[in-house]
């Protein structure tokens, strides 16, 4: 059976991360001290922050060094993860006590946003807890959150789109500030004229065409379609296994493998990622280039998206497995070709 951690193949993280479920708080900052680039620190304090989401360490932590600015941006972290479990756990929600509370959870996370953004103001991780706040304003009170898209894209939804902008002039194309604005504009309400499947797929083509070679945003299409199937599958959808050989989604594929996986390191990337890529492939038909993603990834499976395709939650390693053993297999020569030899 293959394994599956937040802090992949990060070593350090992943000692920080055991530490932090045990309650302390010194590797996580001794591990963010080492943190020399923006993309490893976004990356880092996102996983921190889900590990630390449902303790008190963080807390910990500022009470003793008040002054931190890496307590600070975790205090944001955590504070963001609170208001955003809470908002989706309670969706549907009417008594009006869960309300406010959800309110409280999501302003409370808002002023250490203001706090972390004060004491780092070029980090980008405070305009992307905020960005990722959008989520939870269902009643459309902060004005930040209704901003017009930047011309000439007068055809993508108003959205947090000022927020997105600030952590873009701090860490440009950061993976998880467009991944956030993804979500938003996924769950968000759309307007009359655009579905939200036609508004996050509007946002992905919009991100790809700007997006660098070697982005990991060249895959945000991928992301975008996976969750279309997954609702699809879930309303009992048909027609769903021509779903990955449309013309719709082959050329952001072959895109996404040529200009970002045939570009880049990939044990430095997202083992999420991978998989998306990894999943895409085989379902496109691109099966040489899918076992050579297949064989990036090893044992760093991911439960998305093969969750999507599986029978039952906890059984998305089997489908990961099949799709990789089909890959492989199907490159291997039989054995009598390989005697000939």
């Amino acid at each position: 059976m293959v394994g599956y951690h937040p802090a992949g193949r990060d070593t350090a993280l992943y000692a920080a991360v055991q530490d932090v479920k045990a309650g302390h708080w010194m590797r996580m900052r001794q591990v963010l001290a080492q943190t020399e680039t923006w993309r490893e620190w976004t990356a880092r304090t996102q996983v921190l922050g889900v590990a630390a989401a449902r303790r008190n360490v963080v807390e910990l932590w500022l009470q003793e060094e008040p002054r931190s600015a890496a307590a600070r941006v975790m205090h944001a972290r955590v504070t963001t993860e609170r208001a955003l479990d809470a908002h989706r756990s309670s969706q549907s929600a009417e008594d009006p006590r869960r309300v406010q509370r959800l309110d409280e959870l999501a302003d409370r996370a808002r002023r250490a946003c203001r706090r972390a953004d004060e004491v780092s103001p070029g980090d980008p991780v405070a305009p992307i807890c905020s960005l990722a706040l959008a989520e939870t304003d269902t009643s459309g009170r902060f004005p930040e959150h209704h901003v017009a898209p930047p011309p000439p894209d007068f055809l993508l939804p108003h959205g947090p789109w000022g927020l997105l902008e600030a952590a873009h002039r701090r860490d440009g194309f950061s993976r998880e500030a467009w991944h956030r604005m993804l979500r938003v504009l996924q769950v968000g309400p759309g307007s009359a004229h655009l579905s939200r499947r036609a508004v996050a797929m509007d946002f992905a083509r919009w991100s790809v065409s700007r997006a660098p070679l070697g982005s990991p945003l060249l895959l945000l299409p991928l992301y975008a379609h996976a969750e279309e199937y997954r609702a699809r599958r879930n309303r009992g959808g048909v027609m769903l296994s021509l779903w990955w050989v449309s013309e719709s989604i082959t050329p952001a594929i072959a895109k996404a493998f040529e200009g970002w996986f045939s570009r880049c390191d990939p044990a430095a990337g997202s083992a999420t990622d991978l998989n998306y890529l990894a999943h895409a492939l085989t379902a496109g038909g691109f099966l040489k280039e899918a076992a050579a993603v297949f064989e990036a990834i090893g044992d760093f499976a991911t439960p998305a998206p093969w969750q999507y395709i599986a029978p039952g939650p906890d059984r998305w390693w089997e489908e990961f497995e099949a799709a990789r053993s089909a890959c492989l297999r199907r490159l291997k020569p039989p054995p009598s070709a390989r005697r000939r030899r």
